[in-house]
């Protein structure tokens, strides 16, 4: 197996790393107390790969065939974000569940305790789709955006996205988005099919009133490994995204990983006229 950047291997990877300049080392960490760590999400991880791979659970038929545009056309609603009421220094609005963006579980972590999110149609409005919200159950949300006072302190910014797989990407101040960074990259040269680690479990922690940076930890799932995740996200001119992941080898699975990617980043392209969808001149 092939290793980038160059590390050890072994059963797993204790990574810690700062994406705005790529860096990172093999560590052992430590955790401040939370009233949920690393350590937790870490024996989520180390439990779920003992068992086999289970594929992402089927959305509603008419969720899944959703065309892009459609898909866009849900918007969530502002005045339903997360935290708002409680005027803190971030607050997070949820992405729908459709096309190719499957579902994850997000929970809060406050002083009270650990909750799960239950998805909420009537947080979203569904623009010109006709769809029946009351068949589909809980189906979660696909992802989710944080917001801070990133630009003006009378405007709440978006700051970071998690949203597919394991991708997510921070913005700084008077910034537009580039490059997205990806929890893991699996195989992505080489004979083998490219494997692309989903996070499965997002728990949001509620800031402090003045805080100046939001945690997230994140559960990623692949049939070669998981992987536990904490994410220090500091707003700024320069955003800094630090995080700590373990990765955990996944038992039984025979086939060898040839390639592993830590701290990926992966940037988009347009199409021109002479390549494939040349009448679509999105990503």
């Amino acid at each position: 197996m092939k290793l980038f950047p160059t590390a050890t291997a072994g059963h797993f990877w204790r990574v810690r790393s700062i994406l705005v300049v790529a860096l990172f080392t093999l560590i052992g960490l430590t955790s401040p107390a939370h009233a949920w760590t690393l350590d937790d999400v870490a024996q989520l991880a180390r439990q779920r790969a003992q068992t086999p791979y289970q594929e992402a659970p089927a959305l509603p038929h008419e969720l899944a065939a959703l065309s892009y545009d459609e898909l866009r056309d849900i918007r969530f609603k502002e005045d339903k974000s997360l935290w708002r009421t409680d005027s803190l220094p971030f607050e997070v609005r949820f992405f729908p569940v459709g096309r190719q963006f499957d579902s994850v579980r997000i929970h809060e972590v406050s002083a009270s305790g650990n909750k799960l999110l239950p998805y909420d149609a009537s947080d979203f409005n569904f623009g010109k789709n006709r769809l029946h919200p009351s068949s589909w159950g809980d189906v979660g949300y696909a992802g989710f955006r944080v917001y801070t006072a990133l630009n003006s302190p009378n405007r709440m910014d978006e700051l970071i996205v998690f949203q597919g797989a394991s991708y997510f990407r921070a913005l700084g101040a008077g910034q537009r988005y580039g490059l997205s960074a990806r929890g893991l990259a699996v195989n992505t040269t080489g004979a083998q099919k490219e494997e692309f680690p989903r996070f499965t479990d997002f728990w949001l922690v509620k800031p402090a009133p003045g805080a100046s940076e939001s945690t997230i930890f994140a559960l990623l799932d692949s049939p070669h490994m998981t992987g536990a995740y904490r994410f220090d996200i500091r707003p700024g001119e320069q955003t800094v995204t630090q995080v700590h992941a373990r990765i955990f080898m996944r038992a039984g699975v025979k086939t060898p990983v040839e390639t592993l990617g830590l701290a990926p980043l992966t940037s988009m392209f347009l199409f021109g006229s002479n390549q494939p969808r040349a009448s679509d001149f999105r990503p």
